[in-house]
């Protein structure tokens, strides 16, 4: 695997990150948890995008889009919990 090299997020990346947010609330509705639940959901949402990285490093069928859709679902998650913080 390549070293990747920050360049910023673009508007399609916030984009992205809205539509997941619309998928969740889709899927989920409205959710209201504790500091700790929330932290719990984004923690196994970090593991999935670490097994992503890993799937595709040592060529086990792993997606550059598999990374990217799990590390939008990590960025979906902590936004919405920067919010949460924010709003209490």
């Amino acid at each position: 695997m390549n070293d990747w090299k920050d360049g910023g997020l673009w508007n399609h990346d916030w984009l992205k990150i809205r539509a997941e947010d619309e998928r969740q609330i889709a899927k989920w509705g409205h959710q209201t948890h504790t500091a700790e639940e929330w932290l719990m959901y984004l923690t196994e949402e970090v593991g999935e995008l670490s097994k992503a990285i890993s799937e595709l490093k040592y060529a086990r069928g792993g997606t550059a889009e598999e990374i990217t859709r799990e590390a939008v679902q990590v960025a979906t998650l902590a936004l919405k919990m920067a919010r949460m913080a924010a709003q209490s």
